[in-house]
């Protein structure tokens, strides 16, 4: 188990308090037991897997922290600009927990 440090923006970071238990990205930043802090918070990853871009924002959006599968969408192509919502993308669906002492 690490300590490790995964970006947020502040879309993510507002859902953390009651949403979002997972962030989907393409690089993978952790494994299971490692451990990251956003603000005052420390969670800890459950698991990580690769997954299709289209199956996340389908089926796992509510673990994302979005209400829809299209707010999903339009959060992904807002933070990758250049290359967008591309649904055949694999990417490394992190999820975590808050680490209560």
């Amino acid at each position: 188990m690490m300590k490790i440090r995964i970006p947020f923006n502040e879309w993510s970071k507002k859902r953390l308090v009651h949403a979002k238990i997972a962030t989907s990205r393409y690089k993978r930043y952790g494994k299971k037991g490692d451990t990251f802090s956003v603000g005052d918070y420390d969670y800890r990853i459950d698991f990580v897997v690769k997954l299709p871009l289209w199956f996340i924002t389908y089926y796992l959006y509510r673990t994302e922290g979005a209400e829809s599968p299209e707010e999903f969408q339009k959060v992904w192509a807002n933070i990758h600009p250049k290359k967008g919502w591309l649904p055949e993308d694999e990417v490394w669906y992190h999820c975590f927990n808050e680490v209560i002492d």
